[in-house]
């Protein structure tokens, strides 16, 4: 009778510890830019009356911070509606075609400023998968962003489309820094980062690819990393098509 007991707490026992975990991580995230943010208002409240240019280089810095933890909460937010399950909606035939022309032509710019070569290859057959327009836009946009994140200069991120037995498969592939062996479960937990530091100074908030694989299991597809350090990495997503 303990055993059966102490077998069926168990999943509350785990998820009692992750929400300890997920509790202390956010508070760590969320420690920083706050701390950012009183330190900058203490210096102004400080500073004498007229000193204009300082002020206004620490509301920029105000500005930054608040951004930050703005994009924070979004992030949390919609991370707990999609495992919740309160992100739920109708599904419409969206058109992958469309969606990742679109997002490709809107990270040229930061490709081209950031020395980075972004290509798409689309099929010429449109391809329809149900899903929420929105979430899938954010599920590619945050692989895109990804891959350019870690990708130095005079590296490449190539996207493509096909369509694959009953269903759809976007590969989001980068000549980037890699991703160790070791890593590869771990990079989608929420606040998780191979490089920590360089993610903060980009303004990472270490919730992307947990958004992109909760958006991926709302969508009924599958997630799959071929990756090694140095060695660029593959992100593979697979959705099942609409059936027309």
């Amino acid at each position: 009778g303990w055993w059966l007991s102490g077998l069926a707490m168990r999943p509350i026992y785990q998820s009692y510890q992750w929400q300890q975990q997920f509790t202390a991580n956010a508070a760590h995230e969320l420690r920083s830019p706050l701390a950012s943010l009183l330190a900058t208002v203490e210096a102004m409240l400080r500073l004498p009356p007229g000193s204009q240019p300082e002020v206004s280089s620490m509301l920029h810095s105000v500005e930054r911070q608040a951004r930050r933890l703005s994009q924070l909460v979004a992030d949390l937010l919609l991370l707990t509606r999609l495992e919740q399950e309160s992100a739920a909606g109708p599904l419409r035939p969206c058109c992958l075609n469309d969606l990742i022309a679109d997002l490709t032509e809107e990270f040229l710019e930061l490709a081209y400023a950031s020395g980075v070569h972004l290509e798409s290859r689309l099929p010429d057959a449109e391809i329809h998968v149900p899903g929420q327009e929105s979430q899938l836009y954010r599920l590619f946009s945050n692989l895109l962003a990804n891959a350019m994140q870690y990708t130095p200069a005079g590296g490449a991120v190539l996207v493509t489309l096909e369509g694959r037995d009953r269903g759809a498969m976007v590969a989001v592939r980068d000549t980037g820094i890699g991703i160790p062996p070791a890593e590869h479960e771990r990079i989608f937990q929420r606040f998780y980062r191979v490089d920590g530091d360089r993610s903060r100074r980009t303004g990472g908030t270490g919730l992307g690819l947990a958004i992109v694989r909760a958006i991926v299991q709302r969508h009924r597809g599958q997630l799959s990393l071929d990756s090694d350090s140095g060695k660029g990495s593959v992100f593979t997503v697979s959705l099942p098509c609409t059936q027309r």
